[in-house]
C-alpha cells in the first residue's frame, strides 16, 4: 500500500468506523485524532483486512461479508476472519522509489501451518506509466526465477476463487500466490517451491 497516495491521506470522516471493529476503533484511540500515527494504524488495519480477505476467500470462494467480518488483533499479529479461521499477519513499513523515500505498507497474511521463512515475499516501486497487472506479474517471475525463464513458457490463470495461479511450461505450481498493487508499489507473496 502506497501511503503517499492522496486516498491514504484524504478520506471520508466515517471511513475508520465503517472500516473497523469496535476494538479495532478502540486500538486506533491510542493516537491522537488526524495524527500520522493514527493514519497509518488505519491504513496497516485496512491492509490486514484486503490480504485476509484473499487469504479466507482461497478458503472459502463463495463468502460473503467484508470489513467487519475480520477483526484485526495487531498486539497478537493475527486476524480473525468470519469467528472462524484465525491467521498470521506479518506487517511490514518501508520505503521505496528512486529515491527512497516514498513510505509503503506490506502485509502479509498467512496460515499459521507455514512459517514467514517459507513464504517468498517482496515489494518494489514502478513506473506510473506502466499497466499495473503486468508489472506485477513480470515482478514476480523475475524475482522466483531470474531470466532464466522464457516468455512462451509462462501463462497465468485464476483459481475459482480469484486468486491468480502461475504455470510453467503448462504445469501449476504447487502452493498459494498473492498479487497486490497500490499507488507506485506492487508485490507478490508466495510458497511456491521453485
Amino acid at each position: 500500500m502506497d501511503l503517499s497516495q492522496t486516498d491514504t491521506q484524504e478520506f471520508h470522516p466515517r471511513f475508520p468506523e465503517r472500516t473497523c471493529t469496535s476494538s479495532e476503533l478502540n486500538y486506533l484511540s491510542r493516537w491522537p485524532l488526524g495524527s500520522p500515527e493514527r493514519i497509518e494504524k488505519l491504513w496497516m488495519i485496512w491492509s490486514v483486512k484486503e490480504s485476509a480477505y484473499k487469504a479466507y476467500k482461497q478458503y472459502k470462494p463463495d463468502m460473503s461479508g467484508w470489513w467487519n467480518s475480520f477483526e484485526v488483533m495487531p498486539e497478537k499479529g493475527q486476524v480473525l476472519c468470519h469467528g472462524e479461521l484465525l491467521l498470521n499477519v506479518n506487517t511490514e513499513k518501508g520505503f521505496g522509489g528512486k529515491e527512497g523515500n516514498i513510505p509503503y505498507i506490506h502485509t502479509l497474511v498467512y496460515s499459521p501451518s507455514l512459517t514467514l521463512e517459507q513464504i517468498k515475499r517482496d515489494v518494489t516501486w514502478m513506473d506510473t506509466d506502466l499497466d499495473h497487472s503486468k508489472a506485477v506479474r513480470d515482478f514476480t517471475v523475475r524475482k522466483l526465477f531470474g531470466v532464466r525463464l522464457k516468455p512462451e513458457t509462462i501463462d497465468w490463470s485464476k483459481e475459482e476463487s480469484g486468486a491468480p495461479v502461475l504455470k510453467v511450461n503448462q504445469e501449476s505450481l504447487n502452493g498459494c500466490l498473492s498479487l497486490s498493487h497500490h499507488g507506485r508499489f506492487v508485490a507478490f507473496a508466495t510458497n511456491y517451491i521453485v
